[in-house]
């Protein structure tokens, strides 16, 4: 190793280049994978899927948020492209009476379980222990509430709770017709709000009358131009049968149209020329003109006549001219006449908001739309109209359907402060959890224990593992915290909220397992250290890291021998049905199912949780690059960490854990940035033993080597991330052929 070469010495150079060798060993590897990673990535999107052709819009201006309005102004930009338009509802209040419900019915099938039980006993025969433990006797004295008592209360609730829920239902319905008829306030102006009203078919009958005397057709108004629509070298639409002077439009409803030659031409006649027989040159340079100045002025005016008379529309005026009176919306129910809206009419979308989300998810006919859809700016306000890939509907979270744009920037800030938190104070449940349970504290406390130390090594030893357990419980609770921590973001897939909880957990153990236990102090005091003398940093990874990698063997082999033998046979699953079965003996079907206290059935292993098991990988994979070329005795325990921990994951992969999304391999970006952060730290650590070795020329040749290895990184994300984040729009074109 390193530390056995002395100072100055020429063999220095031996390491440097062989930082450099395995810098480009890994990089080249990275890039094969990345480029696997690419191609799999292509082939999931041609799957055909459905959730693939659906895309996800979120931030939907206010003025915007009903199915009708979404659903005309997709339909308006991809004619014939949308196939349904599904808008998230404000259904806080149903779900709650759903859940009430379904927990009325756990209580029902719990009291027909334990009547079931109790009349088996009576046949039976019960001892007197089995009569004094039981509570029925209580129920015989009159001071609980007989079983058939409580089950007609809870009868009773579960049949208010089903007229709760349908009357709300139909409440529901109501509300979204309603939002359907209502116009837009003080959006009605706007561009969007435009291509979200079918306003072609909707025009005052003045209007109409004054169209027509006009000599203009209906279909001479402006409309949007079909998406892909054959066109002319000049850019207008070709003609949609051959020879006909008629151009194709789509009209509202995704039906097809046409204007005639005359309707597009200008509306003033063509007067005749003063002069009998051939013009002059500036006569016919003139009209050349003219007729090229109306040409380029026509779309331009036709869209600034179609904005007037939509204007003219959306008013709050009927038929007359005079203001509209509000009336009253109600839902006949089998309860009676039921209000809409039961609190003050309003009478503009915007005043509804609460009754639908921000977020609305489009199927697209055509991989060719979604594309475009996903890569496309639909709206001139920055951050509004925002389309991205549709999750899963197994992926989806829908309690963070709720979440708004705002709201979820907020809470990632908070998100990010607690977990900074939670990083940086680490040591301090780690000194008490020393202070109280360490064996010293521990045989101090009691007289009892200090004996059984003493007089036996297999309490000494069982009395010694206590601090390591506690330990271990401590950060097997962060992994589901950041969970918890993610979803409260208001993410809306979960495996984005997995891939966010894995980057923190890999930055909890990289700081607190890694950095800390080398350097041997608070992350307070090295941060000191450091920015007091900046060039300290490349000193203490160069003096402390070597010294540590019999440290880092043992905690290899231990993840390898225990840790993957305690995963092969499920021993935290085993513990949890054994508690499952203690703490709820009278368990119905429905009750063995479900999660109680965040522990599963024993036949329930329930999702992989990638967050965790990657995190604690990586962390050896950055330590396998770290050591090999200061220390490489430390490469063969982690070499057989990877070959055990792929035939276990592959194992339980296939058969035992439950797929519960499918992202097609949306992990690996964030995986290979940690691949080049292990090598950073590799080739600091190495600067660092040449630094203390005084070889100046050897460090300054490996600093270069970092930024080698981030202009590598920057590059190969600029490459592929683009390419692998959406189907290119050539691929998505073939595929709808």
């Amino acid at each position: 190793s390193m530390a056995n070469v002395s100072g100055g010495s020429p063999r220095l150079w031996v390491h440097c280049f062989a930082a450099y060798l395995l810098t480009a060993i890994v990089g080249r590897e990275l890039l094969v994978e990345y480029e696997a990673y690419n191609n799999i990535r292509h082939r999931y999107l041609l799957s055909k899927e459905p959730h693939l052709r659906t895309v996800l819009v979120t931030n939907i201006p206010r003025h915007l948020r009903t199915p009708e309005k979404i659903k005309t102004y997709f339909k308006h930009v991809y004619p014939e492209a949308v196939k349904s338009v599904t808008m998230c509802q404000n259904l806080i209040k149903l779900e709650y009476l759903v859940s009430k419900r379904t927990a009325t019915l756990a209580q029902i099938e719990q009291e027909l379980l334990i009547l079931c039980r109790r009349e088996k006993q009576k046949l039976v025969g019960e001892t007197k222990l089995q009569k004094i433990g039981s509570c029925f006797w209580l129920e015989n004295i009159g001071l609980l509430d007989g079983k058939q008592e409580r089950l007609a209360k809870l009868y009773n609730k579960l049949e208010r709770l089903n007229n709760e829920i349908e009357f709300e239902q139909k409440r529901r319905l109501g509300v979204m017709k309603k939002l359907n008829s209502m116009e837009a306030g003080k959006g009605h102006t706007d561009i969007d709000y435009i291509l979200a009203s079918p306003y072609l078919h909707a025009q005052p009958q003045n209007q109409k009358g004054r169209d027509e005397a006009s000599g203009e057709s209906d279909m001479s108004k402006y409309l949007p131009p079909n998406v892909g629509a054959p066109r002319n070298p000049d850019g207008s639409v070709r003609a949609s049968v051959k020879g006909s002077s008629k151009v194709g439009y789509p009209l509202s409803g995704g039906q097809l149209g046409t204007v005639s030659e005359h309707a597009v031409s200008s509306s003033e006649p063509v007067q005749d020329s003063p002069l009998k027989g051939v013009p002059d040159s500036d006569t016919v340079l003139r009209d050349e003109d003219s007729q090229n100045n109306d040409k380029k002025l026509r779309p331009f005016r036709k869209a600034k006549q179609a904005i007037k008379r939509y204007g003219r529309l959306n008013r709050d005026v009927n038929f007359l001219g005079r203001p509209e009176a509000e009336s009253e919306d109600h839902v006949y129910t089998a309860f009676g006449e039921m209000p809409i809206f039961p609190h003050k009419k309003k009478n503009h979308i915007e005043d509804h908001t609460n009754e639908v989300c921000d977020k609305a998810f489009i199927v697209m006919r055509t991989f060719t739309a979604s594309t475009i859809a996903i890569q496309s700016m639909h709206s001139s306000r920055p951050g509004s109209m925002l389309v991205e890939v549709a999750p899963e509907p197994r992926d989806i979270l829908w309690n963070n359907v709720y979440v708004s744009k705002g709201a979820k920037r907020t809470r990632g800030y908070l998100g990010d402060l607690l977990i900074l938190l939670i990083i940086a104070f680490y040591i301090v449940p780690v000194v008490l959890v020393s202070l109280l349970v360490s064996e010293s504290a521990l045989v101090s406390s009691s007289p009892r224990l200090a004996q059984l130390d003493q007089a036996s090594a297999f309490f000494s030893s069982a009395i010694a593992m206590v601090q390591p357990i506690c330990l271990v419980l401590i950060q097997q609770i962060l992994p589901p915290l950041f969970i918890q921590i993610s979803k409260a973001e208001g993410h809306v897939a979960f495996s984005e909220v997995q891939m966010r909880a894995f980057s923190r957990y890999f930055l909890f153990q990289v700081v607190n397992v890694f950095f800390v236990t080398i350097v041997g102090t608070s992350i307070f005091d090295t941060v000191a250290i450091i920015i007091e003398n900046p060039e300290s940093a490349f000193e203490m990874l160069g003096n402390q890291l070597p010294r540590m990698s019999s440290f880092f063997i043992t905690y290899v082999t231990m993840k390898t021998g225990v840790g993957l033998g305690v995963e092969m046979v499920r021993t935290l699953s085993l513990v949890q049905a054994s508690l499952r079965f203690i703490l709820f003996p009278n368990s119905t079907l429905r009750a063995q199912r479900s999660v109680r206290i965040g522990m599963r059935a024993i036949d329930d292993p329930g999702w992989f949780p990638f967050h965790k098991i990657l995190a604690q990988d990586m962390l050896v994979v950055v330590i396998s690059v770290v050591f090999a070329v200061v220390a490489p005795i430390v490469l063969l325990p982690c070499a057989l960490f990877c070959l055990f921990s792929r035939i276990i994951w592959t194992h339980h992969h296939l058969y035992v854990y439950e797929s519960c999304f499918e992202t097609g391999g949306q992990f690996w970006p964030k995986i290979f940035r940690r691949f080049v952060f292990g090598l950073i730290i590799a080739q600091a650590t190495i600067t660092g033993q040449f630094i203390l070795k005084e070889a100046r020329h050897e460090a300054y040749a490996t600093m270069a080597l970092m930024f080698l290895t981030y202009f590598f990184l920057r590059s190969t994300r600029a490459r592929y991330d683009a390419s692998s984040s959406t189907l290119p729009l050539e691929v998505a074109t073939v595929m709808d052929i």
